[in-house]
């Protein structure tokens, strides 16, 4: 008997917690191997997700726009590092996208080969130079949207060749095609051993720029709410980790980037880089507006671009953290940033 009732007892133990363990919301979560996703992995190697009670897949693609088609048609539930220009792009032509928050700001290197480092010292060298660019990458929306506000058309006063990805651009540019080349955060490992030099950053030109946000559908953001919002809890755990502990985040990019240790040390503790899930609403209608200028969407115009983005699930997400911890100087920074950088009724230029 007494045998019979252990079985038994083993047994609704078992079924109670596989419905615990089926509770889990599973979530596929895509990336690209670069800056951009540093977060996400701190987040799943640390166990953050888990924490949060999240179980999480990630998903890499070797392009933005692979990316955004596979969150577009759900066979993703977030991007994470697809850029800030690729999401709206999609938005324009109306995609259900909705940003819920950020993981990279700046950090995309303007190259040439070191000859012609000097050539290149203000917005306004550019002209009449040919400049080879990766189309619908963040830093190209920011670098046009730059010379068109210093009065350059970007379609008359630049030569600009238009190529596949940044990696591409960085052999135009060691070739000697062109003349300088707008990178990607993806690329700045690969500088040193390509020989060619930085002359700039995309942040000189419009600071602190949004990068990579996190992406998801809009109709999930408001069926999924509680898990959407223990998502961007677990992230910035990671974001608060990565600030406090650089050197274990190195060792993170290692083992997930596949990368040696002074290459994924560069490319971690870049300087021009800032990683954060503040969603960044007045960034990201700058950036919006500049591709309106460039003519990089069409019919925009109608488009309230502060409708596709969601602020209410950081908010509260970081709200949980402070609950817990209110003393914490880190989220309290955080909260302040939030409120300067996410207001709705000015737009900084």
């Amino acid at each position: 008997m007494k045998r019979f009732l252990f079985i038994v007892l083993t047994l609704l133990l078992l079924a109670a917690f596989q419905a615990y363990a089926g509770e889990r919301p599973k979530l596929k979560v895509g990336y690209a191997p670069g800056g951009g996703s540093i977060l996400t992995l701190v987040a799943q190697d640390k166990k953050f997700f888990e924490k949060e009670g999240l179980d999480v897949e990630l998903v890499q693609f070797a392009s933005s726009s692979d990316g955004l088609n596979a969150l577009n048609t759900g066979k993703i539930d977030f991007g994470v590092s697809f850029g800030t220009a690729g999401p709206l792009a999609f938005i324009s032509k109306g995609a259900d996208f909705t940003i819920i928050g950020g993981m990279l700001a700046g950090g995309h290197p303007i190259i040439a080969l070191p000859e012609n480092k000097d050539k290149f010292k203000s917005i306004q060298d550019f002209k009449g130079k040919t400049i080879a660019t990766a189309r619908i990458y963040t830093a190209d929306v920011v670098w046009r949207g730059a010379l068109k506000r210093a009065g350059i058309d970007p379609n008359k006063d630049v030569t600009i060749i238009e190529l596949k990805n940044p990696s591409a651009v960085l052999e135009a540019v060691k070739a000697g095609k062109v003349d300088a080349g707008i990178g990607s955060s993806t690329i700045v490992m690969k500088l040193e051993q390509a020989g060619v030099a930085v002359v700039g950053w995309s942040n000189d030109l419009f600071p602190d720029h949004p990068c990579c946000r996190v992406v998801a559908r809009g109709k999930n953001t408001v069926k999924y709410h509680e898990t959407y919002r223990a998502f961007l809890r677990a992230l910035i755990q990671a974001e608060k980790f990565k600030h406090e502990h650089p050197d274990s985040v190195v060792s993170v990019a290692m083992k997930y980037l596949n990368l040696d240790e002074p290459t994924a040390r560069a490319f971690v503790l870049e300087p021009h880089q800032s990683t954060r899930v503040d969603p960044d609403t007045d960034g990201v209608k700058q950036m919006w507006d500049d591709m309106k200028s460039i003519d990089y969407v069409q019919n925009a115009d109608n488009i309230d671009i502060t409708k596709y983005i969601n602020t209410t699930l950081y908010q509260e997400a970081l709200g949980d953290l402070l609950k817990k911890y209110p003393r914490d100087r880190y989220y309290l920074d955080a909260k302040k940033r939030f409120a300067k950088r996410n207001s709705e009724d000015h737009a900084h230029h």
